[in-house]
């Protein structure tokens, strides 16, 4: 690339991928946009991760590795801005595949576009399979706009999947202690920063979800439950301390409907009579969230707008029934 190509810093936190991170690694060294700072971030690995990484690094001098103890993904990713020094910052986990043109489709379209951050597509690849993100393609819209749409279903929290200015890393960035949800903590605070969004449709990722994923079913426990709980409870406080909570109002609904159901298909019943009763309140406000619902949820909602008893009598029969 020319010379006043602007630099761009890639920041891979890793934690015992040994078996990913050299594929990881060698589809960032062979992007077509060469103007590259490769932040790894080995956050405490008991594996031989650092030994590839740093492999890696002897053969390519963009690698900058950082050898760390062990803090979780939230301080490795932080890590990793704070040893940045490109114009733009784009993450990548340790076993994601980068496509060989994303970062010059990334560059271009921000650098034309003048656009703070630039959204794209990415593959979910599973058990051999894979399809293609829904993609929400649009022109502009500012990160008010933007998060909005989120909430609504229509675009995705991964902060992989958004190619964006380090000068945001200038604004006051909140670290809560969670770890399951941190693409939601991070994404918000970083959306309602930055003035203009724009997306490019061309696929950038591969993200490989495994039976060890964060998010797998099999790997959600209390301590995630938790996290999600106290996400959950974060992004509406940050919303209303940054004055947009009328304005989001809407879309925070449909953001409680989407956390209510999910509590109830992870059977974690405590507190759903609540959660209930505000989503009725919110259904009467905004008719439209009855079609987001399937045939039963009606009925569950139904019921709790009845009552609380007849609406929890309605989910034990379901779960007895295993309809859940």
């Amino acid at each position: 690339m020319e010379k006043e190509s602007p630099l761009v810093s890639v920041i891979i936190p890793v934690y015992n991928a040994h078996n990913s991170i050299a594929k990881t690694l060698q589809s960032v060294i062979n992007q077509t946009y060469t103007n590259l700072e490769i932040v790894v971030v080995n956050d405490g690995s008991t594996d031989e991760s650092l030994d590839i990484i740093k492999t890696y690094a002897v053969e390519d001098p963009r690698i900058v590795v950082f050898d760390k103890q062990n803090e979780g993904l939230v301080q490795a990713r932080k890590s990793g801005i704070d040893i940045a020094t490109g114009k733009y910052i784009q993450y990548l986990d340790s076993d994601d595949i980068m496509h060989e043109d994303a970062i010059t489709r990334l560059v271009n379209k921000a650098e034309e576009t003048q656009a703070d951050m630039v959204v794209a597509p990415f593959m979910f690849c599973y058990d051999g399979e894979s399809h293609k993100s829904t993609f929400f393609n649009f022109v502009e819209l500012s990160g008010v706009e933007f998060l909005k749409n989120i909430l609504l279903k229509k675009a995705y929290w991964c902060v992989w999947s958004k190619f964006h200015l380090r000068s945001l890393y200038q604004n006051e960035i909140e670290r809560p202690d969670i770890s399951f949800g941190e693409d939601v903590v991070l994404s918000t605070q970083l959306l309602l920063y930055l003035q203009k969004v724009v997306s490019v449709d061309y696929i950038i990722i591969d993200y490989n979800f495994t039976n060890t994923s964060m998010s797998h079913p099999a790997n959600f426990d209390d301590k995630k439950y938790g996290d999600f709980v106290n996400y959950t409870i974060w992004i509406e406080n940050y919303i209303d301390k940054k004055g947009l909570g009328e304005e989001m109002k809407e879309a925070l609904a449909h953001f409680h409907l989407e956390n209510a159901f999910r509590r109830i298909y992870w059977k974690r019943f405590a507190g759903i009579r609540k959660d209930m009763k505000r989503l009725v309140n919110e259904m009467e406000s905004y008719p439209c969230l009855i079609n987001n619902l399937s045939k039963r949820e009606r009925k569950i909602v139904n019921a709790y707008r009845v009552s609380g008893f007849w609406g929890d009598l309605k989910l034990r029969y379901y779960n007895m029934r295993h309809k859940l």
